[in-house]
């Protein structure tokens, strides 16, 4: 596992340990393909509030898309 330095911040994210170079939600969320929903220690986080969720170390963290099919 890399080393958890003071800028880094060290979560769960969708079931796996990930080291995050900033802890502002918004910063991670570029990464995935909206529409998708984001989970925040069992929590559903409102798309609004993005910009304001700051994770802090060990939080648990689930982006979800969804999948068609029937």
């Amino acid at each position: 596992m890399a080393e958890v330095t003071d800028t880094t911040v060290n979560i769960w994210l969708n079931g796996k340990t990930e080291i995050l170079n900033s802890s502002q939600l918004s910063d991670l969320l570029p990464r995935f393909k909206a529409p998708f929903a984001v989970a925040l220690n069992g929590r559903f986080i409102a798309a609004a509030q993005y910009p304001e969720i700051a994770l802090k170390a060990g939080d648990q963290l689930d982006i979800v898309s969804p999948i068609a099919g029937g």
